[in-house]
């Protein structure tokens, strides 16, 4: 796009306006500083067209330089380092331009994509029903029919009864047998946590100690202490196979294993305490326990390291989710912690945390999007580095560092040129075969302009070729980490 700056004699003057050389009006152009030779009064016209041309730059130039960057690999590159340069776009300036064009549209298709319609999830009939809540919704079934079968004044015999009843027993049989199971397994641990908090409440010496008003508040909760640890004892026995089991992380590498059982002892433990509050109302007595003694008698003390703040995380995520308006000084001062940054800032992600354990794939779509919204300034910082490789394996080639990092940005750009050909293509065919034929074009995309940009035979490229696509595997990993990392954090 050109500029639309007039060059007509009576609009230029003697003088540039810009750095004040002397000028004639036979000068369409400042010999100093290169500005248009203007006298024209600035107008929003010609404003936005002296933009779009430095921006977009999509005159002659583009044309010449993206054909044969995509069609005849290495040759611009070579053409731009060996001094050939006016007739092409700026590297640098070429590879920005398309890969902010590239994130646009990758945004543009997720905006769409969060008003398609989908079909929901129908939930499964019987399917959260626990064991008498199945038994019944099945003799619910059974009298409704029967009524029904009256209604109608259809006679009911024994040969009918029994078919209703078979109808009836393949419904309860089709729902799933471990979850019935595990359901009653979990009824019976929280029949006996009850039976437990009951037998402590029951003991005159104890309930003394909280309904006597002379006792301080610190006995009361140093007595309460005791009680919690005896609770978490025995939600700990409830839940483990072997009464000698623990609930413990020493490494991060048990962290999976133990979250699952953490979470169902927490849960266990907490319904006990409410039942103990509960009982204390009933009584009229006035006391609550404490956050922060639960918090203390739910820590591990064999747990060090990774197990002590994965038990926190766990900690505040339960928190968080039972009081989300609450700030995150105040849970953390009703938790009994440190008011610090790095408790603030636990606290603040619990809530995506909470998220990501909830609905992880709605969570995780938009995850992705914020991994996709750094890529481009992890790619800005990873490419010199990737480059340094690159001089390193071709050290003894003619090129300079810069002569390489042009190789570096002319390959990135034609990656997402063809990404994004191929991205519009899939929109409409949806086939795993475009992204085979995109990761193949681009492949020997690269094989051809190292050959024609380093001028080395087949073996040498081939060779580099593999040691330059598993550094460059190796960093997008490690980036990949690292921005995974900062997009959950920021």
């Amino acid at each position: 796009m050109k500029s639309i700056t007039r060059f007509t004699k009576n609009l230029r003057g003697n003088e540039c306006l810009n750095c004040g050389t002397r000028l004639t009006t036979d000068d369409n152009f400042c010999s100093r500083c290169g500005q248009v030779n203007d006298t024209k009064r600035l107008s929003v016209k010609q404003y936005f067209s002296e933009y779009l041309s430095g921006f977009l730059n999509f005159d002659n130039r583009f044309l010449k330089t993206v054909i044969p960057l995509v069609f005849k690999p290495g040759f611009v590159t070579k053409e731009y380092v060996d001094g050939k340069r006016m007739k092409y776009v700026n590297p640098f300036q070429l590879y920005l331009h398309i890969s902010i064009l590239f994130f646009l549209v990758i945004g543009v298709f997720g905006t769409i994509d969060k008003f398609k319609p989908t079909a929901e999830n129908q939930p499964e009939i019987l399917g959260d029903f626990d064991q008498d809540e199945l038994s019944t919704n099945l003799d619910s079934i059974k009298t409704e029919t029967l009524e029904e079968l009256k209604k109608n004044n259809v006679p009911v015999d024994s040969t009918t009864l029994s078919l209703i009843n078979m109808g009836v027993e393949q419904i309860g049989k089709s729902k799933d047998s471990s979850k019935l199971k595990a359901t009653a397994l979990k009824a019976r641990r929280e029949k006996s946590m009850y039976t437990f908090i009951d037998s402590i409440m029951s003991d005159a010496q104890t309930m003394e100690t909280f309904e006597n008003d002379s006792i301080s508040s610190k006995e009361k909760d140093s007595s309460m202490n005791k009680i919690l640890f005896a609770i978490d004892r025995k939600a700990k026995l409830l839940m483990a196979d072997d009464e000698d089991e623990d609930v413990m992380v020493k490494s991060w590498i048990q962290v999976s294993e133990g979250w699952a059982a953490l979470s169902k002892k927490g849960e266990l433990k907490k319904k006990g305490i409410k039942r103990m509050d509960s009982l204390f109302a009933a009584r009229s007595i006035d006391y609550k326990t404490p956050l922060s003694l639960i918090r203390k008698s739910n820590e591990n003390p064999k747990n060090q390291g990774a197990g002590k703040l994965f038990s926190k995380i766990k900690t505040l995520m339960e928190h968080q989710k039972e009081n989300p308006k609450e700030s995150a000084l105040k849970a953390i001062e009703n938790l009994g912690y440190e008011k610090s940054y790095w408790n603030v800032f636990l606290y603040s992600k619990s809530t995506d945390w909470n998220e990501a354990v909830e609905d992880p794939e709605n969570y995780g779509a938009q995850f992705l999007d914020r991994i996709l919204s750094r890529v481009s300034v992890a790619l800005f910082l990873l490419l010199p580095i990737f480059t340094l490789i690159v001089s390193l394996i071709y050290i003894r080639r003619k090129y300079n560092y810069t002569e390489n990092l042009v190789f570096v940005f002319h390959a990135q750009t034609v990656f997402f040129l063809l990404l994004l050909l191929f991205l519009i293509v899939n929109r409409f065919a949806n086939s795993n075969l475009v992204i085979f034929i995109f990761t193949l074009t681009f492949m020997l995309h690269l094989y051809k302009s190292m050959r024609q940009f380093y001028q080395q035979g087949r073996f040498k490229t081939i060779v580099k070729y593999f040691i330059l696509n598993s550094a460059f595997m190796i960093m997008s990993i490690i980036g990949g980490i690292i921005i995974s990392f900062l997009a959950f954090l920021i």
